[in-house]
């Protein structure tokens, strides 16, 4: 080719090459309202991209309002994939921005998208993240634990975190409900003289492998990239942390944001309410330590087998002691200003005593009588005969 043919083609290329010093030649910049405003999963999603990308608020408004319109029914991205990505970035570019969402924004996604929901709600003003909080804590109250349903999971998310902030900035509104679904654990082991007894656990006991290493699959071509968020509390790893959301009961809850291309390891998904979380949340209340409420979600006691009537006599005093601390606990709360008075009379967490046969059987010997079971005064005091897997 001829020196002249190639000087052509770089000027045709590069269009006022020569000039360019004391000129610079514009790009072109996509519109980005065409794209948000088209309906089209992937272009909006490009649309809501370019938002995070450029230094320009002027389309937060359509962005929360697409949220707003965003339809519960698709919430789940293997049967709504185009629809679920392309929310999944409009949520994704109102995190980055900073930006402040409206409450029905935050309602309309929270059972597809739980966790970016809980990140948006930290940033409502006060009042209006209240009543959102107090829904999703009272939803979760309400999910029976032996008939999960499928979002029942995002539920359960959205009430320990709701309770969580509860608890730290309007402790009145859960104090009485913490306490009345609070569940403590006796476990009663009865022994044969000369026995230590037998010390069991409930709750927390099961061992916790190692993280699995996290696989990535390839992104989806003509997508820009999609992004998910993952809450996780106590994560030991610092350098996983995109952003810290709430620390309350001794933990600290903090999210991730991780392509979803990305296998993520879910090694620390925050737990639910249970009796550890909700006994946490409670000392924290009254701003003492774990262990200075004298109980914990669950005790055990060994007892050495010395007849029906002394059996009885011994469980049923120190059923009546751990009843006396629980009514303390309560007590402390209505002193804090917590309780009514009406709650202070009818609330109290529920105690369950499990009475374990731990008594040895002898082969030449016949099998010991049953253990007696003393009745409860309390009607939230349970006492049971218990048997171990």
């Amino acid at each position: 080719m001829s020196r002249s043919r190639v000087l052509l083609s770089i000027l045709l290329y590069f269009p006022l090459a020569a000039a360019a010093q004391e000129r610079p030649v514009p790009q072109s910049i996509p519109p980005i309202d065409p794209l948000l405003r088209s309906g089209e999963p992937r272009l909006i999603a490009l649309g809501a991209w370019e938002v995070i990308k450029r230094p320009d608020d002027t389309q937060m408004s359509l962005l929360i309002d697409l949220a707003e319109h965003w339809d519960p029914a698709q919430r789940h991205r293997g049967e709504n994939g185009d629809a679920y990505d392309a929310m999944a970035v409009v949520l994704d570019a109102l995190i980055q921005r900073k930006a402040q969402p409206s409450p029905a924004a935050v309602l309309a996604v929270s059972h597809a998208f739980p966790d970016q929901a809980l990140i948006l709600a930290s940033r409502l003003q006060p009042d209006e993240e209240e009543p959102i909080l107090r829904r999703w804590y009272q939803e979760g109250r309400a999910v029976n634990r032996l008939h999960l349903r499928e979002d029942s999971q995002n539920r359960l998310l959205l009430a320990r975190v709701a309770a969580m902030f509860l608890a730290r900035d309007h402790p009145d509104e859960v104090a009485a409900s913490l306490l009345s679904d609070t569940r403590v654990e006796l476990a009663v082991s009865v022994t044969d003289p000369g026995s230590p007894g037998i010390e069991r656990c409930f709750f927390d006991c099961e061992f916790r492998p190692p993280c699995p290493r996290e696989i990535e699959d390839e992104q989806q071509i003509g997508w820009p990239p999609v992004f998910d968020y993952a809450l996780e509390e106590d994560d030991p790893y610092p350098e996983r942390r995109d952003g810290m959301l709430i620390y309350a009961g001794g933990d600290t809850i903090t999210w991730r944001r991780v392509l979803i291309e990305i296998h993520q390891d879910d090694c620390f998904l925050p737990r639910p309410l249970t009796p550890i979380t909700r006994h946490a949340l409670l000392t924290d209340m009254l701003h003492v330590r774990v262990n200075a409420l004298g109980w914990g979600p669950q005790m055990n006691l060994s007892l050495v087998w010395a007849g029906d009537q002394r059996f009885t006599k011994d469980v049923s005093a120190r059923v009546a002691a751990e009843e006396e601390k629980l009514q303390s606990t309560v007590l402390a709360f209505f002193k804090k200003g917590l309780l009514t008075q009406s709650q202070r009379e009818s609330i109290r967490p529920r105690l369950s005593v499990m009475l374990f046969d731990d008594r040895q059987r002898q082969s030449d010997m016949p099998d010991p009588t049953p253990l007696p079971v003393p009745s409860a005064k309390d009607e939230r005091t349970v006492l049971r005969l218990a048997k171990w897997p």
